[in-house]
């Protein structure tokens, strides 16, 4: 089995291509599942910048994943996921969302780290050279808190933070493994983003270091591409297998009604 459950449309905003293009990406390539899973609306409209409004998940999104699940459902399966940020304070607004609605899986994932009114954006934004090693141990406090907070069943992009430069130390380390341990202790599975060989990093969300911590933990894995465009869909997943194969015992988790399986993981062959 193969599948990729992190892909984005142009509903993000900052995304290229609608919803069937990424489906239809995802049959040439092989893949047995395809999970769509756009960015979640906010309280407020907080980053509308940055995700599909309210109306536009029920008016536009469910439906059209709905649709795409039952024509194209002879050649591959489609979920129906959501990408949510975990933002303190909007716990109880996302919840009723997610309880809502009809998801096979919910990406938990840390874009913004502090509270609301002095929140850091890791999107688009700069920071010093002496805010970098604070924000890495906040951002793996963050990660911690979200795998806490029992809205989640994958934890996505674990470590988004070394985009500003890879940290470490005492404090950061001991954070990173506070994270992993909340992670395990709820039962969650972290993702193997494949983005991250598309941007400087020029490696998967998490490095390999964290993969080997997470399986000593028992940590189940599960992947995505992180798609914004449809040609993105599956790219670097050679890489990916071989990471599972190592890190997962070969193994990975598929998602259905949000209830997990683990199957065994297999190369791409293209259909």
């Amino acid at each position: 089995m193969i599948v990729d459950y992190h892909t984005h449309t142009d509903l993000c905003k900052h995304a290229e291509g609608g919803a069937e293009e990424y489906v239809q990406n995802a049959i040439a390539l092989g893949l047995d599942e395809v999970g769509c899973s756009d960015h979640a609306p906010m309280p407020d409209n907080y980053d509308e910048r940055h995700r599909m409004s309210l109306e536009q998940y029920y008016s536009t999104y469910a439906p059209t994943v709905s649709e795409l699940a039952e024509k194209y459902k002879k050649s591959i399966v489609v979920r129906r996921g959501v990408e949510v940020d975990f933002f303190p304070g909007t716990g109880g607004w996302v919840k009723k969302f997610i309880d809502e609605n009809d998801f096979d899986f919910v990406i938990g994932s840390v874009h913004f780290v502090g509270s609301r009114g002095s929140e850091k954006a890791l999107i688009g934004q700069d920071y010093k050279e002496e805010e970098v090693e604070d924000l890495h141990e906040e951002y793996f406090e963050a990660i911690k808190a979200s795998a806490e907070s029992g809205l989640f069943d994958i934890i996505g992009h674990c470590d988004l933070i070394k985009k500003f430069g890879r940290r470490s130390g005492k404090r950061i380390d001991e954070a990173l493994r506070e994270a992993l341990k909340a992670i395990r202790k709820a039962d969650l599975c972290i993702e193997i983003n494949t983005s991250g060989l598309r941007r400087p990093e020029r490696e998967p969300y998490p490095s390999e270091r964290i993969l080997a911590a997470a399986k000593e933990l028992r940590i189940p894995l599960t992947l995505g591409s992180d798609a914004h465009k449809p040609a993105d869909v599956g790219g670097g997943f050679d890489i990916a297998v071989r990471l599972i194969e190592k890190y997962g015992n070969g193994r990975f988790c598929l998602f259905d009604k949000r209830e997990r399986r683990e199957v065994k993981v297999s190369a791409l062959k293209p259909a």
